[in-house]
């Protein structure tokens, strides 16, 4: 009986955990500017970049790899190759859903980056001009999980001025 049990009880935390997974599934979405810089469309000294978050997206097991690099999402084919990598067709629907109802001007452009799997959806991201690239980086977890059963892929949108992609 007690080889049994263990199993047993082993499947039954893991199907909980794929059912409710772990950290924050919600889209927390946010038409301010999230780095405190306004107006300027170029880098400043440091390399930041001032953007707008459009959504920080919490998906429990949806796979994907991270990569702080941002990926142009200005179509319908750029998003759809960007989702090729998730496990799941929900990632993809709530990354188009939160860019359609985002009210991005004409002179900025939507940019995308997995920037963590693991327990926690980070509270934000910070956005870095590199030479001819951009990087979108999450900011640090105040109290970390410790543990989690299912990993949490966090996926960053924010539009950027044009002229800095």
């Amino acid at each position: 009986m007690r080889r049994t049990l263990g199993p047993l009880l082993l499947t039954a935390l893991l199907t909980c955990g794929l059912a409710t997974g772990c950290g924050d599934d919600g889209t927390a979405t946010d038409s301010t500017g999230a780095s405190g810089r306004s107006g300027s469309s170029t880098p400043a000294g440091d390399g930041t970049v001032e953007f707008t978050k459009i959504a920080l997206i919490g998906q429990s097991g949806a796979g994907g790899r991270v990569d702080q690099h941002a990926t142009i999402l200005d179509s319908d084919a750029a998003v759809a190759a960007f989702s090729r990598q998730f496990r799941n067709a929900s990632a993809q629907h709530r990354i188009e859903t939160a860019i359609s109802k985002a009210d991005v001007p004409s002179d900025r452009t939507v940019v995308g980056a997995v920037v963590s799997l693991g327990c926690d959806v980070p509270p934000g991201v910070t956005v870095h001009g590199t030479g001819e690239a951009l990087t979108i980086t999450p900011m640090e977890v105040a109290s970390p999980k410790p543990e989690c059963l299912v990993a949490v892929t966090t996926i960053a949108l924010v539009s950027v001025p044009s002229d800095a992609v």
